[in-house]
């Protein structure tokens, strides 16, 4: 039977002596889900292959009262006779308590690892420099903050960008057709002319306003239109 031995074990009033100890460790491993060792000393001496003196004299004591113990059920006893009639098989007391302690603890702990590797998970799907791995170190860090005042031209020339760097940014330029600009290099795969991989999307923004301006000039003579022309980024 699996038990949860908890570590202030070494600080209770049973650790003075060892022996005392390890006999009530075998009996949690022994015990039940109820916290029932229905076995005698003798078996319990083969099963733990422990000398049967060590096993009674620390049965001797975990059935006795004790003042000094955490919790003062029986009057701080280990362990309890299952019945009077016989001088064997116990009831380990506040088994139920430590063992709810345990689900609970264990509880807490499955909790933190599931967010520990939640987390790592979206470390590892942030928009760093291109990395092979969740092991590779990035080059560069994604913690830039849009709210923190970081300019749009300071931030990290990753391709592609994050659409919410490239709005930022695009603000900064009074650049209002960067949707469409946006739209049309990520359906390329961010390709300068359909053939180069982009290397500076800033740089690449800038030119888009420009030419979307020139673009806007040269039909102001004519109908209007809110649609770039296909490929005018390129």
């Amino acid at each position: 039977m699996f038990a949860k031995v908890f570590e202030q074990i070494f600080d209770s009033s049973i650790a003075e002596n060892w022996q005392t100890r390890l006999v009530f460790e075998d009996l949690l491993t022994l015990a039940d889900i109820n916290g029932v060792v229905d076995k005698t000393p003798e078996a319990i001496a083969r099963r733990t292959n422990v000398p049967l003196d060590i096993i009674l004299e620390g049965i001797k004591v975990l059935e006795s009262p004790d003042p000094r113990s955490r919790r003062n059920e029986q009057e701080g006893r280990r362990i309890v006779r299952l019945d009077e009639h016989r001088d064997w098989g116990w009831l380990i007391v506040n088994y139920g308590y430590y063992r709810a302690l345990a689900s609970e603890e264990q509880r807490r702990s499955k909790t933190a690892e599931r967010v520990r590797k939640y987390r790592e998970k979206e470390e590892c799907n942030a928009v760093v420099t291109p990395v092979t791995n969740c092991n590779d170190s990035p080059s560069t860090s994604t913690s830039t903050s849009l709210q923190e005042g970081s300019a749009g031209g300071n931030q990290p020339k990753v391709v592609p960008p994050p659409r919410e760097w490239c709005e930022f940014y695009a603000k900064e330029l009074g650049f209002a057709g960067w949707e469409s600009w946006f739209d049309h290099f990520e359906s390329n795969g961010w390709k300068v002319s359909g053939k180069t991989r982009m290397k500076d999307w800033q740089a690449a923004m800038r030119n888009g306003k420009k030419m979307n301006e020139e673009f806007a000039g040269q039909t102001q003579s004519r109908k209007p239109t809110t649609k770039p022309r296909s490929g005018m980024y390129d």
